[in-house]
């Protein structure tokens, strides 16, 4: 009887969700799609938007012909509940992409996302693309005939090779006043010879993936074709071949059946309890009958990606027509405004915390208020020595004698 139940069970959890049920594990973004160009649409043009969470795992999609239909284009894209990620969305024309939108971002959660209008930039089929991660903003430079394309904020920039001592280095722009100038795996952006960025090659999507936890001392790496385990401090090792992630409202799982294993990820932010480090994912792995609790994904994640807006200093809110802001990059760089002058820096994340380097900045004049919340927002970042991130997902920065807050920005 006992199996006979264990078995009735089994089918049912298998079982679709369906009715009200159904309707409380998923959620549905809708929006529509846009461009600034008077340009129609031939009858043959199709559509593709594609919700993206963890491990570049599609939440879902909408496909769908325009049929003569012209922005804007209305669509909805159904997903598991409470599951952040981002929203792509392409439309093609004779099969290659023409208008493009990329990570626009949504956070966990279940009610439904209006992404109002979404913007598509025209995209021009490049060879040779190389992608930059400029301060947080994405840049590509790629060779269209005998021309260079930089791809930047949503323009396509003619550009012309120029000489250098060293690198390639590009000029375009109405009077040459852009200028970007690869060496390696690094760039720089300037306008009018102001440098504007410091960009670093993008980096590999298949970077590892780890999870772990203090008492009993585990961790998993989660690679591009193997899972790793470590437990018990190291006397336990096991590993086994990286199986198709799962996906679950508020969670994703992997599921290792031959080494008695299941690591669960669930998309809510999850603090080291020995270092008050904040993560993206709290991690649970099941190993034989033990349930082993932590942290998992990298720190770093919950920093780079867009620019944050600074919306407060030391308590006081920021003013300006430009708004201070600060970004931070995969390679251990900063860059930001203060409301008068850029500045730039780098940042160091370990186990223990966060602490910013010296920064430089620009030398710009400005009204009295904006030179006072400059040097406030200065101070601030010298005194940084951890971060952590809200319930509704702004950033906080905090350091100083007594560990307060000095700094809140959003995004």
């Amino acid at each position: 009887m006992t199996r006979l139940l264990t078995a009735l069970l089994s089918a049912c959890l298998a079982m679709p969700l369906t009715g009200a049920m159904a309707q409380d594990q998923t959620r549905e973004i809708t929006g529509a799609l846009v461009y600034r160009e008077r340009i129609a649409l031939p009858p043959d043009a199709d559509v593709m938007i594609a919700a993206r969470g963890a491990f570049d795992t599609v939440l879902g999609e909408a496909r769908f012909g325009t049929e003569g239909r012209q922005v804007p284009l209305p669509f909805a894209v159904e997903l598991p509940a409470d599951l952040s990620g981002h929203v792509e969305a392409t439309i093609r024309v004779g099969g290659q992409p023409r208008w493009i939108a990329r990570d626009i971002p949504f956070s966990a959660g279940g009610a439904p996302v209006d992404l109002g209008e979404v913007r598509l930039t025209q995209v021009t089929p490049l060879d040779f693309v190389t992608r930059f991660d400029c301060n947080g903003e994405p840049v590509e430079i790629g060779i269209l005939g005998e021309r260079a394309i930089l791809r930047w904020q949503g323009r396509e920039i003619e550009m012309e090779q120029a000489r250098s001592a060293s690198g390639a280095r590009y000029l375009g722009g109405d009077e040459n006043e852009i200028e970007f100038w690869t060496q390696g795996d690094e760039a720089m952006l300037s306008i009018g010879g102001e440098k504007v960025a410091n960009c670093i090659m993008a980096a590999d999507d298949t970077a590892p993936y780890t999870a772990g936890g203090n008492e009993p001392g585990w961790h998993v790496t989660v690679g591009a074709q193997q899972i790793e385990i470590v437990a018990d401090y190291g006397d336990l090792t096991r590993d086994a071949p990286r199986p198709d992630v799962q996906v679950t409202p508020g969670a994703y799982a992997f599921d290792m059946p031959e080494i008695a294993a299941r690591l669960t990820l669930h998309d809510r932010l999850c603090h080291d309890d020995a270092t008050g480090m904040p993560h993206p994912h709290e991690a649970t792995l099941m190993l034989e009958d033990r349930e082993l609790r932590g942290c998992g994904g990298s720190p770093a994640s919950l920093l780079t990606g867009a620019e944050w807006t600074i919306t407060q200093v030391g308590g006081r809110e920021t003013t300006g027509d430009t708004m201070p802001a600060i970004g931070f990059d995969e390679a251990g760089r900063i860059a930001g405004h203060t409301g008068c002058n850029r500045f730039f820096g780098g940042y160091n994340l370990t186990g223990e915390g966060l602490t910013l380097g010296q920064m430089g900045a620009t030398m710009m004049a400005c009204p009295d208020d904006l030179m006072v919340q400059e040097r406030r927002v200065l101070e601030a970042l010298e005194q940084v020595h951890r971060f952590d991130v809200t319930g509704e997902g702004a950033l906080q920065l905090i350091g100083g004698p007594e560990g307060t807050l000095l700094l809140q920005a959003s995004r």
